[in-house]
């Protein structure tokens, strides 16, 4: 991370204090969800190798991986994936209602619960065309649909959140595309991807001393994080934002590079000056096109000499897989951090919840 001030480990991060702060902020100890994401994408693995192909399977033309908020995150890494190495075009679509299908597409359902309504609506509004069809979940309605119309079911089981279940819903599709041809990801470069996580749980983890992480958290405060992701890393900078949103129940907001370049990064000019509330956070990477690594530098550069406090965080990772999960643990242990400086239980998602409530209510 450059151009970041000293970080005063006095504060209720140090590793003295750290222990007290998580036993008052989260008794659920939903730290150790995300401790155990690098077993979660191992188990899922196992389950896209184990799953049986049904004969009529094919190579797709084309994927649709239908889901919603962090049952879709996992679908959104494919996808980015799919963009850079895959055979077919993959879609992530997050409505009520699918792209028109033919025999030749895959659907793919991704809902954890198995009650998402927008990912039910549109998963049988496929239905009615012939074509290759999955159903992803932990149980639910969609479970029910998949079983009732005897079509393939993939479950797994898993105790916390579907925003701490990333593992299952990255790592079972990208299996699952893998073995149909859709998509060309290395074994190696999952091996690398998985052997990464274990890393980041080591460096941001609560036992960790020099621990990013923390100090990003730290500088985070109560500030609007912009988190930009520089080229593929996009993916990332949405996932960290909607996390910052959920376990720390604070506003964050993302974007991309090269995009950000071309309209966003002007309102920086503002006649009446920066505005000092926000807090850019650049994500880049080894992996990063060349130019997009150029253009985030740059952006840091000119957004320093307007007097913000922006930061440029290198996520690292050889290729893009490791660097989006790199960035994105990242952002899951960032925004952990910033819940237990503001003193937030980061498991609740009460406004959610009474929202779902009253949609569900006729």
């Amino acid at each position: 991370m450059t151009d970041a001030p000293g970080v005063d480990e006095t504060s209720v991060l140090a590793p003295a204090l750290i222990d007290a702060v998580v036993a008052r902020h989260d008794p659920t100890r939903f730290h150790t969800l995300l401790e155990r994401l690098p077993q979660q994408a191992r188990e899922a693995r196992v389950i896209a190798a184990q799953w049986k192909a049904p004969e009529d399977f094919r190579t797709p033309s084309r994927v649709l991986l239908l889901g919603m908020g962090g049952s879709a995150i996992g679908a959104d890494i494919v996808a980015t994936l799919g963009r850079l190495a895959g055979r077919v075009p993959i879609e992530v679509v997050r409505h009520y209602e699918a792209p028109r299908v033919d025999a030749d597409t895959l659907v793919i359902a991704c809902s954890f619960s198995g009650n998402t309504e927008e990912t039910i609506a549109a998963f049988e509004g496929t239905l009615a065309t012939p074509g290759m069809r999955i159903a992803l979940t932990t149980g639910g309605r969609l479970a029910a649909i998949a079983r009732e119309r005897g079509l393939p079911l993939i479950t797994y089981a898993w105790d916390g959140p579907p925003r701490t279940a990333l593992g299952f819903g990255a790592f079972t599709i990208l299996g699952i595309l893998s073995r149909l041809g859709a998509l060309a990801v290395p074994e190696t470069d999952v091996d690398a991807a998985i052997a990464a996580l274990d890393d980041t749980v080591a460096r941001y983890g609560l036992a960790a001393t020099e621990n990013p992480a923390k100090q990003l958290a730290i500088l985070m405060g109560k500030r609007l994080p912009v988190i930009i992701g520089a080229d593929f890393l996009d993916v990332a900078a949405r996932r960290f934002a909607g996390e910052v949103s959920e376990n720390a129940k604070q506003w964050a907001f993302s974007a991309s590079l090269p995009e950000f370049n071309h309209n966003m990064l002007q309102a920086m000019g503002s006649p009446s000056g920066p505005p000092h509330a926000i807090i850019p956070i650049i994500l880049d990477a080894p992996a990063v096109h060349p130019r997009n690594r150029r253009r985030a530098a740059e952006t840091i550069r000119l957004l320093t000499e307007l007097n913000m406090r922006a930061y440029l965080v290198d996520a690292g990772g050889d290729t893009p897989l490791e660097a989006i999960l790199r960035a994105a643990s990242l952002g899951s242990w960032t925004s952990y951090y910033v819940a237990m400086l503001q003193g937030v239980d980061p498991l609740p998602i009460e406004v959610l919840e009474v929202f779902k409530e009253r949609m569900a209510q006729d």
